[in-house]
């Protein structure tokens, strides 16, 4: 004799666990994405700036205006630096969250060396 009630109770009892496994992998994904976004933008900016002499003003605020438009990462910030031999570029921000309460921050730093001819 097959017992039906148990079938029910165990899928009763295991559905929420999934459910929040689910939401789980669905939050990091969006964690990861925002990262990853974060790190495009910083490399593009760092490149543009050693390699195509490009000013860091003008990089920054191409970079600034990108990640407000186009990413959803929240209340971006873009510091742009140049030592003489390397650029370095932080992007800062919130990668959103799938309930209130869930968004992470995020920040990336990526650093290239100048190119170019030095006397």
């Amino acid at each position: 004799m097959i017992d039906r009630g148990s079938t029910s109770l165990t899928t009763v009892m295991l559905t929420p666990v999934f459910v929040v496994i689910a939401f789980a992998a669905f939050q990091a994904a969006l964690w990861s994405h925002a990262r990853t976004e974060a790190r495009a933008i910083a490399r593009d900016s760092a490149a543009q700036v050693a390699r195509s002499d490009v000013t860091e003003a003008a990089a920054q605020q191409s970079a600034t205006a990108i990640l407000r438009a186009d990413t959803d990462l929240g209340e971006p910030t873009v510091n742009i630096s140049n030592n003489g031999r390397f650029v370095t570029v932080t992007v800062t921000g919130e990668a959103p969250g799938i309930i209130r309460g869930t968004s992470s921050p995020v920040s990336v730093t990526e650093a290239i060396p100048l190119e170019g001819f030095r006397p």
